[in-house]
């Protein structure tokens, strides 16, 4: 299973692209939902673009787990187009495996 790490959602990215900073913006874990109101969607991403969400670490990794899946594996890799790939991995990958 794939996923992005929360950083995507966490900072500005026209700060740290522009200027170089690290500036919190958003709390995680994110939703479009709870960050915008509907109105301001609509006018920041267009009306069907869809919603975004970013899942704790709990949520992902202890999900598989409390759902049976017994972890073999995991790997994190850059995302190129991301300014803080400089500073830490953007995308995650666990190999699950179900016993029996």
């Amino acid at each position: 299973m794939g996923f992005l790490n929360p950083d995507v959602y966490l900072f500005d990215h026209e700060a740290l692209d522009e200027r170089g900073e690290l500036i919190v913006v958003h709390k995680l874990p994110y939703s479009d939902v709870t960050q915008y109101s509907a109105e301001e969607r609509a006018t920041k991403f267009g009306a069907y673009v869809p919603l975004e969400y970013s899942h704790t670490l709990t949520d992902q990794i202890g999900g598989q787990l409390a759902a049976g899946f017994v972890l073999t594996g995991f790997a994190e890799g850059p995302h190129q187009s991301n300014a803080s790939a400089q500073y830490m991995s953007n995308y995650f990958a666990t190999l699950a495996v179900k016993p029996g």
